[in-house]
């Protein structure tokens, strides 16, 4: 089902029954996402392909519109920014998303934010999920464990400099400024 569009038809019935999906999400097919990822296919904990899960729930909302609503968990493998290793990061998103016809229609909804247009040819639920995780993952994926990162060469490592050979251009501005002034005050 993951593969195949819902048209409206099939989302409208799946919300009067309040249908739910359980779904495996291998990294391998989940493109954009995967280009994001430090090991992009590998579990960190054992040799066999990253997967995250989602349940997808059906349901009608209280303006009478299709909802979906997600709950996404697993882990993905980032680049941490720090020490520029690899950081595993904990994926748990709950959402839901009022599914929209048109744009019009955002004006009947409480947050507009919240929603999601069908096309024509249906909606596609792996793209929903897949733009779900990259809106949540970090902009700066950093370690949460500063030492982790210290081991690999990270701050700690490059903060204790000589003081001799660090460069501090503007003491030599202070100094001709301060004497340019003692000379205009005599």
């Amino acid at each position: 089902m993951l593969s195949e569009r819902v048209d409206s038809t099939q989302l409208n019935e799946l919300a009067r029954k309040g249908a739910g999906l359980d779904l495996r999400l291998p990294m391998a097919d989940l493109a954009r996402l995967s280009a994001c990822l430090c090991v992009p296919d590998i579990n960190q904990e054992s040799d066999e392909p990253a997967e995250l899960t989602a349940n997808v729930q059906f349901e009608f909302g209280s303006e009478g519109l299709p909802q979906i609503e997600l709950s996404i968990a697993g882990q993905v493998s980032l680049q941490c920014q720090r020490c520029l290793d690899s950081v595993v990061w904990p994926v748990k998103i709950e959402t839901r998303l009022t599914v929209l016809d048109s744009d019009e229609q955002t004006e009947l909804i409480a947050s507009p934010f919240d929603s999601v247009l069908i096309d024509a040819d249906g909606l596609d639920l792996a793209i929903i999920i897949e733009d779900e995780i990259l809106a949540a993952l970090p902009m700066v994926p950093v370690h949460m464990d500063e030492p982790k990162c210290r081991a690999a060469g990270g701050e700690d490592n490059n903060s204790v400099i000589d003081e001799e050979l660090m460069q501090k251009p503007f003491a030599d501005l202070a100094g001709l400024m301060g004497s340019r002034r003692s000379n205009t005050d005599d």
